[in-house]
C-alpha cells in the first residue's frame, strides 16, 4: 500500500522503499506477482517508482483499484 503521503507499507508494516524488492522476496518466497494499492491522492512519482523497484526485481505488478462512483466521475468534453 502506498498512502497520499507516500508511505509504503507491505501488509500493514512499514518498509523502504530500496528494501521493498528484498522484503517481498523474504516474506513471500517464491512470490512471482505483487499486488499494490494506492491512494487515489498518492503523487504519480511515487507510485512509478514503485512499479519500477518491483520491476526491476523481475516481479509482475497488478495495482488494486476502486471503481470511482459516477457522481464523482470527472466529465470528459
Amino acid at each position: 500500500t502506498i498512502t497520499k503521503n507516500g508511505e509504503l507499507y507491505l501488509n500493514e508494516q512499514a518498509v523502504n522503499i530500496n528494501a521493498l524488492p528484498a522484503e517481498v522476496r523474504k516474506r513471500f518466497a517464491g512470490a512471482q506477482e505483487v499486488y499494490v494499492r494506492a491512494d487515489k491522492d498518492t503523487i504519480w512519482d511515487v507510485i512509478a517508482q514503485v512499479i519500477s523497484e518491483l520491476g526491476e526485481a523481475k516481479l509482475a505488478v497488478n495495482m488494486v483499484t476502486q471503481p470511482v462512483d459516477e457522481a464523482e466521475r470527472p466529465k470528459i468534453p
